[in-house]
């Protein structure tokens, strides 16, 4: 090792502190020597089932691979180290999602019920937005997921679209912009904060310098300003939930006793059913650590607005919009019901009629439908991969599992029907096909498709 990176270690190690920062009051002396032993490991791979209410036909809970349950969330799976999950069929075709143990702490605090709005104000990539998603399901419930970085924008719209539900809308506003429109609006607001990113070391996707005061100084002031947004959207009686992927309790702890001296009206909830993870410094506050609890680790606290008087929710102030036909030259690819359609740009969306009444449109990008690359409309893959009572495609064609593993690679099929059709593999929607004379064309989104053979479930229907 060279002069210059052994100087470097020792100034880094002297920033960090000895062994990873100040974590007095919320982990014993001892256990932090285990604990930064543990984060130079990779944590066990975890999923989340669909739900029951996604409508789909994996909801009973099986995976094609042997699993534990994760005790704090009950539609979180241990994976067994010798698998991998992402490279299941049922993964591609939305049986389950990958997602760290450790997220879906904050699921379980935030509790979402089918009728609620719910929003989600640092939403990407996904993995807890698509779960709330779920949750609010097909019926009468919404999902705001807003993304401050427009880049990671795309990333989320993809793992919504996965549910099949389209309650829900895509905004990428700084947070502090959103009370201007949704000021009240919500029953339970997520704030899965920025932060320095401690847990991620493991995964190699952050280094130990996460531990330093400067970097831990610097997100606890962001996060102090994205929580009293965040607070603004809540209607009186509703909840926030305020998690992070930090040991640091500057970013934890110390955030929340701050929002609490400077905010009125707010009290901290506790959860008898996750006792067993409260946080020393504080009741109401959990925590997970990857040499405990076989995850990359998490903070969560549950926030509840004491205040019972509930603000008219009409919009008084709606803008008339279209209920035009879908459009995509001679052909149709199927029908919706109970929605208005909304023309953005070169795209289509689909809002749900009831909706409406609390919303002032344009408010961002919902559910997609079609969209126009060209000079052609084309029917949209979130659309395909809809699950929803409001939506029938003209045709569908349940795959074979060798024809779905060749489907999720990109390849076309032998000829079937003619047109749009959805391609669907025991029971869940796939993605398109456009059927001719001689074969069915794969329009499947390169961002969809798997570059290897994907596995099968030994609990499979049928043999190849």
């Amino acid at each position: 090792m060279s002069k210059q990176k052994k100087q470097h270690r020792l100034k880094q190690k002297a920033r960090v502190g000895p062994p990873l920062g100040n974590l007095d009051g919320v982990l014993p002396s001892d256990e932090q020597v285990v604990l930064a032993e543990a984060l130079r490991a990779r944590p066990p791979k975890a999923v989340r089932v669909r739900l029951p209410q996604a409508h789909g036909p994996a909801s009973d809970g099986f995976l094609p691979f042997s699993s534990e349950p994760v005790p704090w969330y009950s539609a979180g799976f241990f994976c067994n180290e010798t698998h991998q999950p992402g490279r299941f069929l049922e993964h591609a075709a939305g049986a389950y999602f990958i997602q760290d143990a450790g997220s879906m702490l904050a699921l379980r605090l935030l509790d979402v019920q089918p009728h609620e709005w719910v929003a989600d104000v640092c939403a990407a990539p996904g993995g807890k937005a698509s779960a709330i998603l779920e949750k609010v399901g097909p019926g009468s419930g919404f999902l705001l997921a807003n993304e401050p970085i427009r880049g990671r924008v795309p990333a989320l719209e993809f793992n919504l679209a996965r549910v099949g539900f389209p309650r829900y809308c895509v905004t990428s506003k700084d947070p502090e912009r959103l009370d201007l429109q949704w000021a009240q609006q919500f029953d339970a607001v997520l704030v899965d904060a920025p932060c320095t990113g401690q847990m991620l070391v493991g995964r190699g996707r952050q280094s130990f310098a996460a531990f330093s005061d400067s970097q831990v100084t610097h997100s606890a002031a962001r996060q102090q300003r994205i929580v009293s947004a965040a607070a603004q959207l809540v209607r009186p009686g509703g909840r926030l939930v305020y998690s992070t992927c930090t040991f640091a309790p500057a970013e934890n702890e110390d955030v929340i006793e701050t929002f609490l001296t400077t905010h009125d009206g707010w009290c901290v909830e506790t959860v008898s059913e996750l006792q067993q993870w409260q946080t020393p410094r504080s009741p109401g506050g959990y925590r997970l650590y990857p040499h405990r609890d076989r995850c990359a680790g998490a903070y969560a606290v549950r926030l509840r607005l004491t205040e019972k008087q509930f603000p008219d929710q009409t919009n008084t102030n709606k803008r008339e919009m279209k209920e035009d036909p879908l459009v995509l030259g001679e052909e149709t690819v199927g029908s919706t019901r109970g929605g208005y359609r909304i023309q953005q740009a070169n795209r289509w969306a689909e809002l749900p009629k009831d909706i409406e009444r609390r919303l002032e449109m344009p408010c961002g990008r919902h559910s997609e439908i079609a969209y126009r690359p060209a000079k052609q409309w084309l029917p949209s893959h979130a659309l395909a991969l809809r699950r929803d009572e409001f939506w029938r495609p003209c045709a569908t064609h349940e795959l074979s599992d060798r024809e779905a593993q060749n489907y999720i690679q990109g390849l076309s099929l032998p000829a079937g029907p003619h047109g749009w059709v959805v391609a669907t593999w025991r029971g869940h929607p796939l993605g398109w096909l456009r059927g001719n004379k001689e074969r069915l064309n794969n329009r499947l989104p390169a961002s969809a498709r798997l570059g290897f053979v994907p596995l099968l479930s030994s609990l499979g229907k049928e043999s190849l």
